[in-house]
């Protein structure tokens, strides 16, 4: 606890309604602690206040439904752009439930639909890599490709936060990773067995 006690070390609270906020902001100031927060659905209702005492916040899930019947469909599509327009330092994250590991490579479409609702396009993949890296204060080694840094990386077929772009290659501190799964290997095999059977052209004809 030392570390976040002399502040070098920030509190990751999650909140998400007005009054968790304000409770949140109001305990860490009270302790003299540096504080991000997570969650965030209603971060851009006092967005004044987290710019002024330099709060990042990680928004976790832009894929989810309103938190009040009678707010509009796409509040929290938002959020980013609220934020963003505030001068808030933010990322987007998913919601990090126990069972969400398998749905962490949605992660871009988050971000893209964020870009959708008024985020601009260069914040929103920022939002996913930069911004994040910035916040968890690893930015010296990721979140942005520079000489010296990690060199973890992914080269895609196009931009990466559309739903049709492919990955087809994945660093990790400069080292390849097998991106093959089952997915990619009955693909592989199903495509090959309809080239025998001349449903689709062999390669190299049309």
């Amino acid at each position: 606890m030392i570390p976040v006690l002399e502040g070098k070390v920030p509190v990751f609270v999650h909140a998400n309604s007005l009054r968790e906020i304000q409770a949140a902001v109001a305990w860490a100031e009270e302790e003299g602690i540096r504080m991000v927060l997570v969650g965030g659905y209603d971060a851009w209702r006092m967005a004044d206040v987290l710019k002024e005492k330099n709060i990042p916040v990680v928004i976790a899930g832009v894929h989810r439904l309103p938190l009040r019947r009678w707010e509009a469909y796409d509040t929290p599509f938002t959020v980013a752009a609220k934020l963003y327009n505030a001068g808030v330092k933010f990322c987007i994250a998913t919601e990090g439930s126990p069972f969400g590991a398998a749905h962490e490579r949605n992660l871009p479409y988050h971000a893209a639909t964020a870009a959708a609702y008024g985020l601009p396009a260069e914040d929103a993949l920022k939002a996913v890599t930069r911004y994040a890296a910035e916040i968890l204060g690893v930015a010296d080694r990721v979140g942005t490709l520079e000489v010296g840094k990690d060199a973890t990386l992914i080269v895609t077929t196009g931009d990466p936060l559309q739903i049709t772009t492919e990955v087809k290659q994945m660093y990790i501190q400069g080292r390849p990773i097998d991106l093959s799964n089952r997915h990619t290997m009955l693909y592989h095999k199903y495509e090959e067995k309809y080239r025998q059977m001349g449903i689709i052209p062999s390669e190299g004809k049309k």
